[in-house]
């Protein structure tokens, strides 16, 4: 009976986790990002129609950027009931 109790079960079991290749950055998230800083940067510096161009591509790339981190898929249909 003790041989019993002292047998781990394969279902509890923590197996370890393989290895990664290590930290990757997320380019779809952060390249949006940096081209958005780099356009409100260099809204600062240009003339007034030239700002407003600069600021509303800024502002897309930033929505696409964070957008980015959504999950992708079928989304809701993915999981019927």
């Amino acid at each position: 009976m003790l041989g019993l109790i002292d047998t781990p079960d394969p279902r509890y079991r923590r197996d370890e986790p393989e290895p990664g290749p290590g930290w990757q950055p997320n380019l779809r998230l952060w390249l949006p990002v940096g081209g958005s800083v780099v356009c409100f940067t260099l809204g600062e510096f240009t003339p007034p129609l030239v700002t407003y161009v600069l600021m509303i591509a800024g502002m897309v790339m930033f929505l696409d950027g964070v957008l980015s981190l959504l999950p992708s898929g079928d989304g809701l249909r993915q999981h019927r009931q």
